[in-house]
């Protein structure tokens, strides 16, 4: 398995209630994010509560990534861990700073390809799949930022 580390840095103009209630309603994704093409909670509770697994599809420079999240741990406005299985294993947390008039959101992702290709690609192009990452989050970032913002 090929190991990533990425670090995302979102600001948002707008109270931290508002941009946990965005990044949370996970099955919205598809409708603005350009690069989810599924996100879909399984069962009948839709919130990000501990327990709650979400099944993602997210494509990327190389093709469709499939997996399956996991919410470990919720403190409300301030942090979500998630664990991820299927093409991408490891974990992944949300970190909300406020303050008066400013939200700040990291994204911290720590996963591992777990497909053949995957791997082999990593490889020789690890730089294009760290790319490719950054690409997904700066087009949901951009997005994002017009609809809390805007």
């Amino acid at each position: 398995m090929r190991m990533y580390h990425f670090v995302t840095d979102w600001s948002f103009r707008a109270p931290c209630s508002k941009v946990w209630d965005a990044i949370m309603d996970v099955e919205a994704y598809p409708t603005w994010w350009p690069s989810f093409k599924k996100a879909r909670i399984r069962g009948a509770d839709k919130s990000s509560a501990v327990g709650v697994f979400i099944d993602a599809t997210v494509g990327g420079a190389l093709g469709d990534l499939n997996f399956t999240l996991e919410v470990s741990e919720v403190d409300l406005h301030k942090k979500l861990l998630l664990k991820s299985s299927g093409d991408l294993r490891g974990a992944g947390m949300w970190v909300f700073e406020h303050s008066e008039d400013e939200t700040r959101v990291k994204f911290y992702w720590d996963v591992a390809t777990t497909s053949w290709i995957m791997n082999f690609i990593g490889l020789f192009a690890k730089p294009l799949l760290t790319r490719s990452h950054d690409s997904v989050m700066a087009s949901g970032y951009k997005v994002l930022k017009s609809r809390i913002e805007g």
